[in-house]
């Protein structure tokens, strides 16, 4: 990859370092200091071989008095050192925590905004990858990448300047082989994190098949698919173990070519200070003196090809994450948005129509873990629909699979924004309001019934409603009668999506969620389509207490539940093609009295199947 999105990725990291700069400035303020009690510390091995052991071999009278201030000074060196990196290396690594935790709390609220058409295209277990182990593994280049290299840095150059003080003829033999070494370094860099940035994607595409799988695993056992899924997730995990071993292979090579260049140096400084010894012009203890230099020199090039996966995995990691974090939302709030008026009069859809994206381009930049390509839409759902919708009316849709009545309820909620007409309340474009607003006006249960890992309280109330509410709105729904048959009632923590419930007790539950707020506007998408009968006439009975003093939109599949309802509208492949009383509909008899005779069919078979 080249050089210049390195630098990308650090400038877009810089915000978050910002916050936590005064850590980070305290941090890089200890490097110099760690710098020096390095340095200083051959120059004083320098002293005593030169100073005091050399004039003693010799047999020079006192020449070892003085030697033990100076070792007391070299463990005071050792000593401050200690302290020193211990303080330096605390206060990144407390920095680079922070950053992260603020890192991953922008990813996740950034997540949360996004509109549905990104969840469409875009699989659950490559969205959590980039929340996890995407940002964790951005944590080992904050806190280890970024303070190994300012601190290398700090070191090298201290190396170069002292060495090239002492002897620059030695300092030249010393170098050599850096700028071979240097070539290679970046030849081998380009092709680790291309090799990175393939792993990460599959590594997401492993994250999405394993969510995927364990989430629908009655349906994999019960259809005997567990060898299938098997050679699906091995075939993942060998693209994986692929690129693995290459970067291994690569890895190696670094490793191994900055080894031999340490050796190289090191034969070279050894002959070139040895005939300076012997020619008198190279003191034993700069040559000591010189290899310790040299050791600490090509210390952070050994240190880099052992790190050097883990920062390109950092680097791609981070990659990944900003490019979720530039992800807009094709539904965005107006500059001069209001907040949802209190409903007084209607609602309206004018000339609507509306298409979702392309399933198979969907498939393809899922596959390819890219979260910001563009997908075109496929051919429209809902196609000049216009409807109105009066305050206090209850109008329930109905129609075949696939003839866009939920998508109604979509847009009327703005997870989806038209492509063309509108959606007004009370005369007012949706698209000029608030969102949230928008959203609390209306109770909402949704087709498929989700609950949260936490109390029947908590799922009820989500947090807003207090306890009266969540109670009142219960018993509405005659949900309370299951509810106190349980051990700690209200407080009674419910299992992954509700797993300790049947269904229509969770479909009552998600009733109470709908109530609780007192919504202006109660929207049901097939709230009893899977239900059986009894469950049925219980939420029939709650429902038809609920809506009487209501504005309500109901999305119908069991037309016996719509019978009273002031109008039925009846869509056929996005087009309304009915609309009227349940008694005109029938009297009609269309598409309305041919979808109730196919029910009645199904019931009288039922029974006597029974």
């Amino acid at each position: 990859m080249p050089e210049g999105r390195d630098l990308t990725v650090l400038r877009r990291l810089v915000p978050f370092i910002r916050v936590h700069s005064s850590i980070v400035v305290a941090s890089a303020l200890l490097l110099p200091a760690l710098a020096a009690s390095q340095l200083v510390q051959p120059y004083l091995i320098r002293i005593a071989i030169d100073g005091y052991l050399t004039p003693a071999s010799r047999g020079v009278p006192g020449a070892l008095s003085g030697l033990t201030g100076l070792v007391l000074l070299f463990v005071a060196v050792l000593f401050g050192e200690m302290i020193v990196r211990f303080a330096q290396i605390y206060l990144m690594q407390l920095a680079g925590q922070r950053i992260m935790h603020d890192l991953r709390c922008t990813v996740f609220r950034h997540v949360q905004r996004l509109s549905m058409s990104f969840f469409d295209r875009y699989p659950v277990g490559q969205t959590m990858t980039r929340v996890t182990s995407d940002v964790e593994a951005l944590n080992d280049l904050v806190s280890q990448g970024i303070v190994s290299i300012a601190r290398d840095l700090t070191m090298v150059v201290g190396i170069i300047g002292v060495m090239l003080w002492v002897d620059w003829r030695l300092t030249l033999a010393s170098f050599v082989v850096v700028p071979l070494l240097l070539g290679i370094l970046a030849f081998l860099r380009t092709r680790l994190r291309a090799a990175y940035d393939r792993v990460r994607s599959l590594v997401a595409r492993q994250n999405a098949f394993l969510q995927e799988t364990i989430s629908g695993i009655e349906v994999v056992q019960a259809f005997v698919q567990e060898r299938r899924n098997q050679k699906d997730f091995a075939k993942v995990r060998g693209d994986i173990l692929e690129i693995e071993l290459h970067s291994v292979r690569l890895s190696s090579w670094l490793s191994a070519l900055v080894q031999a260049a340490t050796t190289v140096s090191t034969a070279l400084v050894l002959s070139y200070g040895g005939f300076g010894i012997i020619e008198s012009t190279v003191t034993l203890g700069i040559l000591v003196q010189f290899m310790m230099y040299l050791q600490r020199f090509y210390q952070p090039l050994e240190d880099l090809s052992d790190k050097y996966d883990t920062l390109q995995r950092a680097a791609a990691a981070t990659t990944k994450i900003f490019g979720l974090l530039d992800v807009e939302s094709e539904v965005r709030e107006a500059s001069n948005m209001v907040s949802m008026p209190h409903f007084r009069d209607r609602i309206e859809f004018k000339s609507v129509t509306f298409a979702y994206p392309s399933v198979s381009e969907a498939a393809a930049a899922a596959k390819l873990d890219e979260a910001n390509i563009a997908i075109s839409t496929a051919a429209p759902v809902l196609e000049n629909f216009n409807l109105t919708i009066h305050k206090g009316e209850k109008v329930a849709i109905v129609g075949a699979t696939g003839s866009g009545k939920s998508t109604v309820i979509k847009l009327l909620l703005r997870h989806y924004d038209v492509q063309k007409g509108s959606i007004t309340v009370d005369g007012i474009d949706i698209r000029g309001m608030d969102q949230q607003s928008l959203r609390r006006a209306f109770g909402t249960v949704p087709q498929d019934v989700f609950m949260f890992t936490d109390t029947i309280a908590a799922n009820v109330g989500l947090g807003v409603f207090d306890r009266e509410s969540i109670k009142d709105a219960a018993r509405v729904v005659e949900a309370d009668r299951f509810i106190m048959t349980l051990p700690d009632s209200y407080d009674t923590r419910l299992g992954e999506r509700g797993a300790n419930l049947s269904f229509g007790e969770r479909q009552l539950l998600a009733f109470a969620r709908a109530l609780a707020g007192g919504p202006a506007v109660l929207v049901l998408d097939e709230a009893t389509s899977s239900v059986d009968s009894e469950t049925e006439a219980q939420i029939q009975r709650a429902l038809d207490r609920l809506i009487e003093d209501r504005t309500a939109v109901i999305i119908a599949h069991r037309l016996s539940t719509i019978r009273n309802v002031d109008r039925i509208v009846v869509l056929h492949h996005g087009v309304i093609r009915e609309v009227g009383t349940h008694r005109e509909l029938l009297d009609l008899d269309g598409i309305y009295a041919r979808l109730h005779r196919l029910q009645l069919q199904e019931m009288v078979g039922a029974d006597g199947v029974t």
